[in-house]
């Protein structure tokens, strides 16, 4: 009997082919179609019970009353069960019952026909449920012909079982395993049984990526100061899932002050072969063909391509144009607060074994919003070439030749021009358990071929001793048994005076004071500035270390250098008088469980005062469940930051995120939002508010529907979340 009983092979067909990717979905309703069974630990035979069985003319079966058959791999339950030999068919009446690892389905009749080698089956009045994958669904009618499976009158969700407050329906729905898609036509969505969307066809696969539509984003916006939230913006994206290396996203986006913007983004991956290796391409376009207000054409184009040419040599190209300066904050409505977009491209080569690598870049930048031209460097070459010797000897060669363009280039204020500069290191690093040595000789000359104004040159050397003590000890602290390590710290540094106002200044700025800053004696950013220097600096550090885990709960570190020399050198280059001291560099990182305390500050202790400070605290017990407060200080201009999200009930939560000057009374970004999320939707909220400039403020209040297993998160709604508050999990498809 066990060989006649054909039905099981629709059952298995039918499991292996609706099967979608898999979903973790906050859900605790357990409800299944029927009570589940145990299913057979036999694997030959299968128990067969009923009421009454008999067999019949020309052997044929018939089974009546509770009748179940029970395998290892499946379990079917029916009124009456009746199996004909000479037609190869076998049909179920009545509270029809399948379950099996996967799948579980009750339906009111079930007829199959084995046709030679392939089984066709028909179901009437069904309804499935994968308790796994929470998928489950109805239909009038299900046929199969051993390869495609023909849903009539169905529906599709992802809510649990008894659930139905997003639904997809559709007048026909087509599973085929072969193409690994699922067609639907006349399809309707219901959301709380609101028909919320129509399509007459729609298509998804059965396993893995496919395309289909994400959640719409839905908001208002601001033109001005006087304009505020009168405008509304809607943004449709659907997905392409072109290839497993390459998709395409497009989106609708509708300004109603504005127009209709069509946004594209191509991604691709590039895998190796016998000409490239692995790599990654994307382009993203927006379009508007008239804006309503301006009557212009508005555009954006980014494109980025990351190439392998071979195991040694690296490409990057990135590009980023719009169509003028005010497409973020009037179209866009976000990085209101950037000042330039970056292009570059970089050709890198790196053999690890020879201990060279080799450069050529060249960037470009286009001005937005309210922002000032800068230097650019178009092209730069560099090249680095180490030695290794004996007993912890290195020598590292470099040249770096940098041509400096500007866009508001003038002979006075933003000299342009060739700077090529050689360096010659070398170093020994004497080492053992107890302590270690590192003295260090460094050779530079820098050669400036300048446009319209003289030329300049400066040759330098410096030199550097750093030593340092390892000292550590078990310390029991808090119940747990710690390792203390204490590492004192010593660093010579000298390099001569030489006074370098004559020199253009491309890309040197003011370091600030740190603990390693503080012990490399280097004052400048770049090499525009080669800071003088007769200093030795002083630090201690030491560490809190779990012996089990490794963690580290406390560190301790504070420096001072003393200078020998009272002269020094300002960011101007110009040789000026300096004190005797610097500032006392000290920071503090504790972390325990889910709350971590980071502080580092600058103590001046010629005028008895904090200079500089930056504090934090963070109590994080999980992405929906989190606060940070950090506070800066910087000679009296004072900022402050405060992220955070809060459940307020299991299916509320609350985030926001501020970031203000405290001196001037600027909020630079405010996010604020809430979100509500039930086991198969969720909806939120989201207002943002950028600081443009002086008086300007960008605002834009975003609203999003997500039908989880549906559609998704708007991907570039998440980003911005994750960007403005750091620590929360803003993809409402991964809680």
């Amino acid at each position: 009997m066990k060989k006649r009983l054909a039905l099981y092979s629709l059952f298995a067909l039918l499991s292996s082919t609706i099967n979608a990717e898999s979903l973790v979905l906050n859900c605790q309703n357990n409800a299944l179609l029927f009570p589940k069974q145990i299913l057979s630990n036999k694997t030959k035979d299968l128990d067969v019970q009923a009421d009454y069985s008999e067999v019949v003319k020309g052997g044929n079966y018939l089974l009546k009353g509770n009748v179940s058959l029970n395998s290892s791999a499946y379990f079917l339950g029916a009124d009456e069960i009746s199996i004909n030999r000479s037609s190869k068919t076998s049909s179920a009446i009545g509270h029809v019952k399948f379950q099996d690892n996967e799948l579980m389905l009750i339906c009111d009749k079930a007829v199959v026909e084995k046709q030679g080698e392939v089984t066709h089956t028909t179901l009437n009045q069904v309804e499935f449920h994968y308790p796994n994958s929470r998928i489950n669904g109805r239909a009038q009618v299900v046929t199969n012909d051993g390869t495609e499976q023909v849903f009539s009158s169905g529906s599709y969700s992802l809510c649990p079982l008894g659930n139905s407050d997003w639904q997809l329906k559709a007048d026909k729905i087509t599973f085929n395993s072969s193409t690994n898609k699922v067609v639907a036509e006349d399809v309707t969505i219901e959301f709380l049984g609101v028909p919320i969307f129509y399509s007459p066809h729609h298509e998804w696969v059965l396993e893995g990526r496919g395309s289909g539509f994400l959640a719409p984003t839905f908001g208002s916006y601001n033109e001005s100061e006087t304009d505020k939230g009168n405008n509304y913006q809607v943004r449709t994206p659907y997905y392409f899932n072109i290839a497993p290396d390459r998709d395409f996203l497009l989106t609708l986006n509708q300004l109603s002050s504005r127009g209709s913007v069509f946004e594209g983004k191509y991604r691709q991956l590039i895998t190796n072969n016998n000409y490239l290796g692995d790599g990654h391409f994307e382009i993203e376009g927006h379009y508007l063909n008239k804006d309503k207000i301006t009557n212009n054409r508005r555009w954006l184009l980014n494109s980025k391509l990351d190439l392998s040419l071979n195991s040694k040599t690296d490409l990057s190209i990135v590009t980023n144009r719009v169509s003028d300066s005010g497409y973020f904050k009037e179209i866009v409505h976000s990085n209101t607060s950037d000042s330039e977009l970056q292009s570059h491209v970089n050709l890198s080569y790196q053999d690890q074994k020879q201990n060279l690598t080799m450069s050529l870049f060249s960037e470009s930048e286009q001005l937005i919003n309210n922002g000032s031209a800068s230097y650019t460097r178009a092209p730069e070459l560099s090249i680095n070439k180490g030695y290794k010797g004996l007993g912890g000897r290195h020598v590292n060669l470099s040249l770096v030749s940098t041509k400096f363009t500007h866009k508001n280039s003038n002979t006075i204020t933003n000299k342009t021009g060739v700077r090529t500069y050689a360096q010659a290191k070398f170093s020994r690093s004497i080492r053992t358990n107890n302590y270690s040595l590192t003295p260090s000789l460094n050779l530079s000359t820098t050669d400036y071929t300048m446009d319209d104004v003289a030329n300049q040159k400066r040759n330098i050397a410096s030199f550097r001793l750093d030593s340092k003590l390892f000292l550590e000890r078990e310390i029991p602290l808090f119940g747990t048994n710690l390792n203390q390590t204490l590492t004192p710290r010593l660093a010579y540094n000298y390099t001569p005076k030489k006074d370098q106002s004559a020199l253009p200044n491309f890309d040197s700025d003011d370091k600030n004071d740190s603990y390693e800053g503080l012990f490399s004696g280097q004052k400048f950013t770049g090499i525009d500035r080669i800071a003088s220097a007769n200093d030795l600096t002083f630090g201690l550090e030491s560490d809190f270390i779990d012996k089990e885990t490794g963690d580290t709960y406390l560190s301790l570190k504070i420096a001072q250098a003393y200078r020998f020399d009272d002269i020094g050198m300002n960011s101007n280059g110009t040789l000026v008088s300096q004190r005797k001291y610097s500032d006392v560099v000290m920071s503090a990182n504790l972390t325990m469980r889910d709350f971590s305390f980071n502080n580092s500050l600058q103590y001046d202790q010629q005028i008895n005062k904090i200079s500089k400070r930056n504090s934090s605290i963070s109590y994080i017990l999980s992405p929906r469940k989190f606060l940070t407060l950090a506070h800066h200080y910087d000679n009296d201009k004072r900022s402050a930051e405060l992220y955070g999200a809060y459940p307020l009930t299991k299916k509320i939560h609350v985030f926001a995120g501020i970031n203000q000057f405290i001196s001037d009374s600027i909020t630079n970004k405010e996010t604020t939002g809430i979100a509500y999320e039930s086991c198969c939707w969720a909806v939120r909220l989201a207002h943002f508010k950028e600081h443009v400039s002086g008086n300007d403020y960008d605002y834009v209040t975003k609203f999003e529907l997500v039908l989880k297993g549906l559609a998704t998160t708007s991907s570039s709604l998440y980003k911005r979340l994750e960007e403005n508050v750091p620590n929360y999990l803003a993809n409402l498809d991964d809680f």
